[in-house]
């Protein structure tokens, strides 16, 4: 019985790896988004300020300061709609890693819970053992002394 708990053992330990293995590939899939997202964001900022700065030189008549705040608008603009598919991606192969870890996660838990069964069978059966021995020995000594 105690060989069957080893090798659950030596099971247990290969899928703790491997649940660690894809908790980490999915906390950076998940740091990837966050960083497209920040970036997403300071191009919204720059797409603001750009226009902030396009309608003040419209107001002044400054047609250079325009076209400038104007050119950074739409590069903006374009780097935004180019970010948003990079997002869409990583966030694909986010949803991926997080369905691999929570089935190694799972995995994890039944070999586990496979681990603590066959322990508790082991002790289970090794108290019979004792149990029985010590029945052997009192009845041989009952033999003894009749």
């Amino acid at each position: 019985m105690t060989g069957r708990v080893e090798k659950l053992e030596r099971l247990l330990a290969i899928r703790r790896v491997t649940e660690e293995m894809d908790r980490s590939a999915l906390g950076f899939a998940l740091a990837s988004m966050a960083e497209v997202e920040m970036e997403m964001g300071a191009q919204d900022k720059a797409l603001a300020e750009a226009r902030i700065t396009a309608r003040a030189a419209l107001d002044a008549g400054d047609r250079n300061e325009w076209l400038l705040a104007d050119a950074q608008g739409e590069v903006a603009g374009w780097n935004r709609s180019k970010l948003k598919v990079m997002l869409a991606g990583r966030a694909e192969v986010a949803g991926t890693a997080m369905g691999k870890f929570i089935e190694s996660r799972r995995e994890h838990e039944q070999v586990k819970k496979l681990v603590e069964v066959a322990e508790q069978a082991t002790r289970v059966d090794e108290g019979r053992r004792s149990q029985a021995a010590a029945d052997d020995w009192f009845l041989s000594r009952r033999a003894e002394e009749a």
